[in-house]
């Protein structure tokens, strides 16, 4: 996504050393934007027809690169299967040049285990076809790069990257520049942030976290440079556009050149192939040979070789990540938060995949039961889909966003039906005896580390399960205590089943059934635990003494006192948090562990916003409101031995959009209640919040305030297998750029700030943007609502992004939601090792009935000989390190076991199964084995780099 910029007619000066240009010829495939997807494909039929032809019609148009990602042969051969052989054989001659990406990602906004399913998914399809993939990490247009982008090219044998925003600065040796996006393309940028290299070569060592680099390649000139213009009857014109247009670029060029190999491209997105390209360079090359300039219609695999012979000439390091404001570049920022609900289906759906389905399948696969690895490729090639960077980014038409969801329904649940089925394979194999024909719910943690947590099954309503009626126990025998809701599930029916025993004969909607809260205890991480529900022999009713300790001058027995949740008007306690709800609405939170007290948690403040999908941009009139002043009302919605939660609501007004010059808010103001209800648990160390509500306000941002209660220099953010820190203070000199810098940054799971003694620390689920101000004070991005798709009258941006489109169902008018939790710490984020607390909130315990509640998935019941105990661990991951992913491997049946060592600290990682493992291994991203590991009494120690990516393949023994 990107407009050609500007080409200007006046001579530039003559190079000044000899250079040797490699000249790539591509086209830059959007799959979806300012068009769908069906009507880009019609365009890429026509475009690919035209690049086949070329490369047959001329040998001396030796190659063409096809952007890079492999989804573009997937699309064009559905509908040319014909074409398949001469696509094939194209590629295989090293004339047409594919992947190694499936789709050309968005970065930031994606996980890290999505991020190689990308990979794997254009190795997939290369091998569909028999054909080699680029070598080179080719990401050209990306709104900023990750910093363990190294890490994950390097795990796949990619040495390589080539990219364009987030990097760039003046040319080694050279003075500053003042070159802006908009102005003349061949003057330097300038290096405004000093986080970032304050001068650049074309040629860099881009470091990722842990040490680990790639050859970077940066594009002073962008990846957009239209075709050369030549006019028969204007000869000086098509000098100029040709022989003059060659020597500007290679005085800019040349000037970042360390090794002397010059890449210049050709070409932009939806460009056709240009047939005239051999000629121009043999006449151009001509005039500047003797010069000691050569041309070549060349690859990227070809330019990266040629500069690999003088890498000794390489002397700038780029560590982290590339995301550097006005170096020329936009990074549109604001895409981490436009159309907030598709980030959050997006999480929701990698959640899915990478926690329950994958493992779950790789386990049941282990125990004898069949992998299903075809249908998960379907799933993770069906939400891949979504990834590109102007899908995720919420930055196309309303139409393509629409298309989007379906793809998001359909990665989700078959997600869902895999890890159900999987759970229920391994459930038939444990031994229940213990329930004495009760019904049983196993719960399973796919974090690799114990548990104690809430956790909610679903049983058929006609059982009539109650907690006066019902106990749960464990497999010990010690009674467990539940609470019940109604729930309606949104694709399942619930029907009164003849292998479930019937408690009576009420009628029910077919959708409803029976959620079954309850805390699970020390359940071993990536294993289960069992639990039976049995009728009581006495029905026990609970209006005398409630399983909850009420706080306040109550009645004898009107309140469980020994119970481990306390609930009050306006409070909730447990043994580490106390939450007071204040008059204004704000939480007071007080940490028992630290003894601090935080407040002013959980306000909001809304202001305009005239910007588009791209960027936020504030009204010269703008007015910051703030949740202080709405009308606060408190309600418990349930409350119960496992769960608290009490509700929150506000009763607030806000404008209802611009004034018709786009210049200030609305005078019109509209109702806006927003609740959010707040859930304490047993044993809990944070606080859970849902924050949802109607919104009838158009143009406008809200956000979630959450103070430290004092001033914070750095904010600590997860990314793609990395925290980053970043300063709360915005760079100097940001006057006056193109794109000036923003305090908006983007996370994974969780953001983090310390102010010296305590920290505050927020998760989140699908929530990919937070600011966070030099008074501690951490923002989390609820909704961010616009009207169109690029403006080019923004404050804060010269030019468009894209076509000036209306999207009004950008502005999210509607119901919406935000989950996040609150969690207060001693010591910095890595002390008080909350990256746990975020990855066990946004990857609940699941838990699930062993014998069906619905129509069983196989239309039979399992019949499974027992060989596991009533609960137990499958793979147990210790060490401080965060597993990523489990899975079998791709070719074979080893289980595939990643994590991550979140840390500044070297950790030794150990591994056991419960099977026997015949063999270890430590293997590379795409599973090529690097080393054998030793296995000692069935355990495998692993020694970790700080911020390392580890893979290993653990060989089990012959079932």
């Amino acid at each position: 996504m990107t407009r050609p910029s500007a080409d200007p007619a006046a001579p530039g000066p003559a190079p000044l050393r000899p250079l040797s240009v490699h000249v790539y010829h591509h086209t830059h495939w959007d799959r979806e934007w300012w068009g769908t997807r069906e009507r880009f494909r019609f365009r890429l039929m026509h475009t690919v027809d035209a690049v086949l032809g070329a490369l047959d019609a001329d040998p001396a148009l030796t190659c063409f690169v096809l952007d890079g990602q492999t989804i573009i042969l997937t699309d064009y051969l559905e509908v040319r299967p014909a074409e398949r052989e001469r696509v094939s054989d194209l590629i295989r001659a090293g004339r047409l040049f594919v992947g190694p990406w499936h789709i050309l990602p968005d970065e930031f906004l994606v996980s890290g285990e999505a991020t190689i399913r990308n990979l794997w998914l254009g190795r997939r399809v290369a091998a569909a076809l028999d054909v080699p993939l680029s070598g080179v990490g080719y990401l050209p247009d990306q709104f900023g790069h990750t910093a363990q982008m190294p890490q994950i090219l390097r795990g796949f044998g990619i040495d390589s990257a080539v990219v364009w925003r987030g990097f760039g600065a003046p040319p080694l040796g050279g003075d500053d520049g003042d070159g802006e996006v908009g102005h003349d393309i061949y003057r330097y940028a300038r290096s405004r942030d000093p986080r970032f290299p304050a001068r650049t070569q074309n040629e860099f060592w881009w470091e990722a976290p842990d040490g680990t680099r790639v050859l970077g390649i940066y594009l002073p000139l962008e990846y957009y440079r239209s075709h050369h213009k030549e006019r028969a009857d204007d000869p000086e014109f098509t000098r100029d556009q040709t022989h003059g247009r060659a020597r500007r670029t290679l005085a800019h060029l040349g000037a970042y050149s360390a090794t002397g190999v010059v890449l210049e491209p050709l070409g932009g997105d939806h460009l056709p192939v240009d047939p005239r390209l051999p000629r121009l360079l043999r006449e151009i090359g001509a005039e500047l040979d003797g010069e000691g300039v050569t041309y070549r219609l060349s690859s990227l695999d070809a330019y990266v070789a040629a500069v690999r012979e003088h890498e000794e000439r390489i002397s700038v390091v780029w560590p982290g990540e590339g995301r550097a404001f006005g170096r020329k570049a936009h990074l549109l920022p604001a895409v981490l938060s436009a159309r907030m609900p598709l980030k959050q289906r997006n999480a929701r759906a990698q959640s899915e995949l990478e926690r329950y389905a994958e493992p779950l399948q790789a386990l049941a696969g282990a125990l004898g039961e069949r992998h299903e690895s075809d249908y998960l490729w379907h799933a993770w090639d069906t939400l891949i889909q979504n990834h590109p960077h102007d899908s995720i980014c919420g930055c196309s038409t309303d139409q393509v966003h629409r298309e989007m969801v379906t793809r998001f329904d359909e990665a989700e649940q078959a997600a869902a039906v895999l890890a159900e089925d999987a759970l229920g394979s391994v459930l038939a194999r444990v031994d229940t005896a213990f329930a004495g024909g009760g019904q049983v719910i196993g719960v399973f943690n796919p974090l690799n580390w114990p548990r104690s947590e809430l956790t909610t099954a679903l049983l058929s309503p006609h059982l009539e399960i109650t907690p006066e009626g019902w106990a749960l126990h464990d497999e010990h025998g010690s009674e467990v205590p539940f609470q019940v809701q109604v729930h309606r599930h949104p694709t399942d029916k619930s029907e009164p089943w003849s292998w479930l025993p019937r408690a009576g004969h009420r009628s029910h909607d077919n959708d409803v059934f029976t959620a079954v809260s309850f805390v699970a205890t020390d359940v071993p991480g990536i294993g289960y635990r069992t639990y039976a529900l049995r009728p009581r022999d006495v029905y026990t009713p609970q209006e005398r003494v409630r399983p909850y300790a009420v706080a306040g001058n109550v009645a004898l027995d009107k309140g469980h006192h020994a119970a481990e949740l306390q609930v009050g008007p306006g409070t909730l306690e447990n043994a580490h948090l106390k939450v007071t709800v204040e008059p204004d609405g704000s939480v007071t939170l007080l940490d028992r562990a630290s003894g601090q007290t935080y407040a002013g948690l959980n306000t909001f403040d809304d202001g305009g916003d005239n910007g588009d999908t791209y960027n936020y941009a504030w009204p010269l009139g703008d007015q910051i409101l703030s949740s202080a002043g709405a009308t606060v009302r408190t309600e418990w919605v349930e409350v119960g031995p496992a769960r608290a939660t009490l509700r929150v609501t506000r009763r607030w007004a806000l404008p209802a959009g611009l004034s018709a010059d786009r210049q200030s808010r609305s005078a019109d103001d509209v109702p806006f209640v927003i609740h959010s209800d707040l859930t304490l648990t047993p044993g809990a160390r944070r606080l859970d919040i849902r924050t949802h509500g109607e919104n009838t306000a158009r143009d406008h941002r809200l956000r979630a305030l959450f103070p430290l209660g004092g001033p914070a220099t750095m904010s600590s953010a997860e990314s793609q297998f990395a925290v980053v820190d970043r300063p709360t203070a915005l760079p100097d000199d940001q006057r006056g750029s193109s794109e000036p810098a923003v305090h908006e940054h983007p996370q994974q799971s969780f953001v983090s700030v310390w102010g010296g003694v305590r920290g505050l620390t927020v998760a989140n689920r699908g929530l990919p943007e937070f600011s966070a101000g030099e008074d501690g004070t951490l923002r989390l991005t609820l909704l961010r609502c616009v009207g169109y798709l690029s403006r080019d009258d923004l404050l804060t941006r010269v030019g468009g992004a894209g076509p000036t489109i209306p999207t009004p169902d950008a502005q999210l008018l509607g119901p919406f939601e935000a989950e996040y939790s609150v969690i207060p710490h001693a010591g910095t984020w890595d002390d008080a090792q909350v990256w746990q607390g975020a990855h066990a909130f946004n990857a609940p315990l699941r838990a699930q009935a062993r014998t069906s509640q619905v129509l069983p998935l196989r239309n039979a019941h399992r019949d499974e000989a027992v060989t596991l105990p009533p609960s137990g661990q499958l793979v147990d991951l210790d060490g401080g390190v965060l597993l990523s992913a489990l899975k079998r491997a791709e070719n074979g049946e080893a289980l595939i076991v990643r994590f991550v060592n979140l840390s500044a600290a070297a950790r030794d990682a150990t591994l056991r199964a419960h099977w026997s493992v015949r063999r270890a291994a430590r293997v590379d991203l795409r599973e090529h084995e690097l080393a054998e590991l030793p296995v000692a009494d069935g355990t495998v120690t692993v020694a970790t780099r700080p911020w390392e990516i580890v893979t290993v393949a653990l060989h089990l023994e012959a079932r």
